[in-house]
């Protein structure tokens, strides 16, 4: 019975953290962007962030965050959350969760602990940005 379940695997849908200009603080401020690179919109999309680990002996774990859009077309973009700084010491975990067609994605995508900075930025091939791709 286990072999006739099919679990789709999560391929032409990124996570990333892009650094951008933000006019509300006129500064830079880092982005949560969720990227659509199939051929197809994706529907029904459920993103639950959070952040966790140790700082300083001590464990901490951030607020949840959950986010829900109706859909995201073909080749296009998101912007999920702003980012507070004060996380980049901690594991960050997007869990996403969509419809494509008939099917259920679901994807846990990691930004390990002091992987969103500065140093980290390259060119995305998905976009015409600088970003931090997550952890698949």
């Amino acid at each position: 019975m286990k072999k006739d379940i099919e679990i789709p695997q999560v391929t032409e849908v990124e996570i990333a953290v892009i650094k951008e200009y933000n006019e509300d603080f006129l500064q830079d401020a880092w982005y949560a962007y969720l990227f659509n690179n199939s051929k197809e919109p994706i529907e029904a999309i459920l993103i639950v962030s959070k952040a966790e680990g140790e700082l300083n002996g001590e464990k901490k774990i951030s607020s949840i965050f959950r986010h829900a859009f109706p859909s995201l077309a073909a080749g296009a973009s998101q912007k999920v959350e702003l980012l507070d700084e004060a996380i980049f010491d901690l594991d960050n975990t997007f869990m996403l969760t969509y419809f494509q067609g008939s099917k259920l994605y679901d994807k846990n995508f990691v930004f390990p602990a002091k992987s969103i900075a500065d140093e980290s930025l390259q060119e995305l091939t998905y976009a015409d940005k600088k970003g931090i791709t997550a952890i698949k």
